[in-house]
């Protein structure tokens, strides 16, 4: 299953998978999600890096219940993705190096 949201200026694609359990007989124990950033200007969003992905994401220890519970996570985690990414939060002074903030 697949969402696409639109955040600011940048295009996110959120994918979850059903996760089957370890035998055949077990089938579907729940869903992974994640999800990839790019800019809808097709600007790098790092250095020459076209877009940004995820790990496979799962709820604490525990696989999604849902489908719906899955996607919603990654929306979640993406949006705290790029508010990371926004010039705005990343403003430094000239001639400071961003890890001179720490």
């Amino acid at each position: 299953m697949q969402r696409r949201v639109t955040i600011g200026e940048y295009e996110v694609l959120i994918e979850a998978e059903q996760h089957l359990g370890p035998t055949r007989l077990a089938g579907a124990i729940g869903y992974v999600v994640r999800y990839a950033i790019a800019r809808t200007d097709c600007r790098p969003i790092r250095g020459d890096l076209p877009s940004v992905h995820s790990y496979d994401l799962i709820d604490g220890t525990d696989y999604f219940h849902s489908v719906d519970a899955a996607l919603d996570y990654g929306e979640a985690k993406a949006r705290d993705d790029i508010a990371t990414l926004s010039p705005k939060v990343n403003r430094t002074r000239p001639g400071i190096s961003a890890y001179a903030r720490c």
